[in-house]
């Protein structure tokens, strides 16, 4: 069947298969371990920490193998679960320890498994290799409270912040000058001959010092700034320990945290091996090969989900006649500001049902997908939607926009029978959101 005879929806779940396969840790990874492998004189140390750290890790014992003298895995523990039990125990076998951490919000199991890191990095010597597995949601992996601050402390205004929509170059800001390990702290931490970082980016533009808060990266960021972001978006009055503990750092009562040119990063190489655009340009690659006419391509977007989807609908509808099938191709980090509604959604399910009712009546179809196949706190990953899908909602008797006032994008395509609503399952890796909208020749 060629890209003409499929239908728009069809089409988009072949789309699908590619970004998930773009999104896959264990081919990203792959060919860097091997060349870490063929380079590397000292006895090998394995840290991984994040959502696909199990993954990666695995990958790593597997190419590395009896070179392979410890190791941690900060791990979630749904992940293990599903891992088969040969390689779970191939992986104890090589030395490397499986600690259970969860995500999105760090629990005390995080800070254990934080605490284990901290004495497993200061226990590596000269003669040591560090290969370090990096992956999103590693900040909540490794949080390690600073001294005189509580775990309770940084969920309570960690929480504060994301429903006031700060970024999460602002969230990590803070992070990083409230805890031990983050902000170059761990690579301080470190006397290993070398560290070899392999990350997989979450944030757009890559910037090492946010990816998972940068426990090997030089920090840009100052004790002020921090300061400044809790002050301006929820007030010191919220959130008074970790104000406290800021102003310290603000007076010079607390180290900063290491900057570029410290020693610490001496021995530490960093590489990203997958992103959002890698994600985009393989999208870019499939409707090539479909014969698809890409006639726009939009990297590194960032904003409101409904903003963007509006910015969508005009440009598809602004789109002359055209006898080929064309697409416009979107990456990037949309977000979603809650406030105090009542509805159950996530980023990509939201412009999903944002772009279903800028697409209405239109011979347009779009994907909204999350990479790490979890979208806001539900099991739905996005969703198809096409110029047909409020029409089947008005029959259904739903109201498409009371559902997006109320930020209820899940609870909207639940309810909608024959709904194209995606449920992957975490996938394990996170490299942002993508979207692929097709518009059909006329």
């Amino acid at each position: 069947m060629d890209a003409a005879s499929k239908t728009l929806v069809e089409e988009l779940r072949g789309f699908l298969t590619v970004a998930r396969e773009a999104s896959d840790a264990r081919a990203a990874l792959r060919p860097h371990v091997r060349a870490f492998g063929r380079n590397a004189s000292r006895p090998l140390s394995l840290l991984a920490f994040g959502k696909a750290s199990l993954e990666m890790m695995d990958e790593a014992v597997q190419i590395l193998g009896e070179r392979v003298v410890r190791g941690i895995a900060t791990v979630v523990p749904e992940r293990l679960a599903a891992l088969a039990r040969e390689r779970e125990e191939a992986i104890r076998a090589c030395g490397v320890r499986l600690l259970p951490a969860d995500h999105p919000l760090p629990t005390k199991r995080n800070v254990a498994a934080a605490g284990e890191v901290r004495d497993f990095v200061s226990s590596l010597a000269p003669a040591d290799s560090l290969l370090v597995l990096v992956s999103g949601g590693g900040s909540a992996h490794l949080t390690l409270p600073a001294r005189g601050l509580t775990l309770d402390n940084l969920r309570d205004a960690t929480r504060a912040l994301q429903r006031a929509g700060r970024t999460i170059n602002e969230l990590n800001c803070v992070r990083k000058h409230c805890e031990q390990l983050k902000g170059g702290r761990l690579a301080a931490l470190s006397r290993a001959g070398e560290a070899r970082v392999l990350v997989l980016s979450d944030v757009l533009g890559d910037p090492l010092d946010v990816i998972s808060s940068g426990p090997f990266a030089p920090d840009s960021t100052t004790f002020a700034e921090a300061l400044e972001v809790v002050e301006k978006s929820i007030g010191g009055d919220a959130a008074p320990e970790i104000a406290a503990h800021l102003r310290r750092g603000t007076r010079g009562e607390i180290a900063e945290t290491p900057k570029q040119g410290d020693p610490a990063f001496a021995g530490v190489t960093t590489s990203v091996i997958a992103n959002n655009a890698s994600v985009v340009d393989a999208l870019l690659a499939h409707a090539e090969s479909r014969g698809i006419k890409v006639v726009e391509i939009w990297k590194s977007i960032d904003g409101e989900a409904s903003a963007i989807a509006a910015r969508i609908g005009a440009a598809v509808r602004s789109m002359p006649h055209d006898k080929q099938r064309r697409a416009i191709i979107v990456g990037g980090e949309w977000t979603v500001k809650v406030t105090e509604s009542s509805g159950i959604g996530g980023p990509s399910q939201e412009l999903a049902l944002a772009l279903a009712m800028q697409l209405r009546g239109l011979p347009a179809a779009a994907l909204c997908f999350s990479t790490d196949g979890v979208d806001g706190p539900t099991d739905g990953a996005g969703a198809i939607v096409d110029g047909r899908t409020i029409d089947a909602a008005d029959a259904a008797g739903l109201d498409g926009a009371a559902a997006l006032a109320a930020h209820d994008s899940y609870g909207f395509f639940e309810r909608l029978s024959g709904a194209n609503h995606l449920k992957t399952g975490p996938t394990g890796t996170n490299l942002n959101h993508v979207v692929v909208v097709l518009i059909d020749s006329r």
